[in-house]
């Protein structure tokens, strides 16, 4: 472990650096041999292109926050839905809304909205 944050300090950004060493600070550890067969076959080509192009501590904070994250990193990602006076909704909908597209047509979205 030691050796691969010494390796992104040579060769990586000061962003990826801080990263890793983030990474590396976190109690449960997840590397992509830890995965399962089907957790590996999904990630593998992303995983390899970030082994390539930024070194592997960089993949590795990559694969930790992607395949898996703590409980805080997990809480972080939920965004609750809060009605107009900022309360979270109790019930919601899906409401379909226009999105404009870069080849042209515009399509539509199912967007999830607070039904209260």
């Amino acid at each position: 472990m030691y050796v691969l944050i010494v390796a992104a300090t040579l060769f990586l950004s000061p962003v990826a650096v801080s990263e890793a060493r983030a990474v590396a600070a976190e109690a449960p550890r997840c590397t992509f041999h830890s995965l399962s067969a089907t957790d590996q076959k999904r990630y593998q080509s992303r995983y390899r292109r970030r082994v390539r192009m930024h070194g592997q501590a960089y993949a590795d904070a990559w694969l930790q926050k992607a395949a898996c994250p703590t409980p805080q990193q997990k809480a972080a990602q939920r965004q609750r839905l809060v009605d107009k006076q900022g309360r979270p909704c109790k019930r919601t909908r899906l409401e379909m809304r226009v999105r404009p597209s870069f080849n042209g047509p515009m399509t539509m979205s199912p967007v999830p909205v607070c039904a209260d």
